[in-house]
């Protein structure tokens, strides 16, 4: 009788480990497309319907395969635009000829992704060091690099404003003040899509009219638990105010999203990579 309930525990404990096994590989490797609506009260009607592809957080960091192959998936998307916001290589791990040798696997992906729809790059803290060398490599592909700047993209016989900042860390250095400027030379009435890297930014752009801001960086803490929020983001610590997901004040929301890959710590659990679609609507 006890060897057979001994038996009974050990196939217990068996099966617990392979469900573990399987959802830390799962979490790693099952890519989830989320899509969303997003509402707000005064969007311009040539807006309407409008589709952005959000990328995040890709973390490149092997010449030979890519973490996870997205494109395949992105090429049965239906979207209008897309944004990269950072983070497409991971810095510490960079071999001798340069972060370049990482995207390799992925330019055909990005250079199709470019003929198809307008796409836009922003810097994350992993691409900090090289600026000029990302704007060559982005302007090669067909992308375009903001970088404190803003872009305005004929939609509909109307346009949308684009703003993409530097990375937050690269601001706090230098200070924010032409970041501020790119805000106060457009009309805060009119719809503003802002590209920013660590999500902390939105504690100083969240009064600055109607917008919808796009950020990663945190991974969704990489780590999680069941039903939980984001237990820890860099540069935020435990419990972070903007972890994952949606945030909103007054006319502004920011999305945070999840992103694909991982840092130095190579590992997701409960937390599979993600890429998103936010479809704009007015708030009827």
């Amino acid at each position: 009788m006890r060897l057979r309930k001994g038996r009974v525990a050990g196939l217990i404990m068996v099966l617990f480990v392979l469900l573990i096994i399987g959802i830390f590989i799962g979490s790693s490797r099952w890519l989830r497309v989320n899509e969303h609506v997003v509402y707000f009260d005064n969007l311009p009607e040539h807006l309407q319907g409008l589709r952005i592809l959000h990328i995040s957080d890709l973390h490149s960091n092997n010449p030979d395969r890519m973490n996870l192959n997205i494109w395949r998936r992105v090429e049965r998307l239906d979207f209008d635009i897309a944004v990269i916001t950072g983070d497409i290589v991971l810095d510490g791990r960079w071999p001798a000829a340069g972060p370049m040798t990482y995207l390799d696997p992925h330019k055909p992906y990005l250079r199709a992704l470019a003929a198809r729809v307008p796409t836009f790059f922003i810097e994350g803290n992993h691409e900090s060091r090289t600026i000029q060398l990302f704007k060559d490599i982005m302007e090669e592909l067909g992308i375009t690099f903001l970088y404190d700047d803003r872009y305005f993209l004929e939609v509909g016989g109307g346009h949308l404003e684009i703003i993409g900042t530097k990375d937050y860390i690269t601001l706090h250095r230098s200070g924010f003040h032409e970041m501020y400027a790119l805000f106060e030379a457009s009309n805060p009435a009119d719809f503003r899509l802002v590209l920013s890297h660590q999500p902390q930014i939105f504690d100083r752009i969240k009064n600055k009219g109607q917008m919808l801001v796009l950020s990663g960086h945190t991974h969704g803490g990489q780590i999680r638990l069941p039903f939980m929020p984001t237990l820890y983001a860099p540069g935020q610590g435990w419990f972070p105010a903007y972890g994952d997901g949606f945030y909103h004040h007054g006319a502004a929301t920011m999305y945070v999203s999840r992103g694909i890959g991982t840092t130095h710590f190579r590992m997701r659990f409960w937390n599979r990579p993600a890429i998103t679609i936010h479809e704009l609507q007015a708030r009827q």
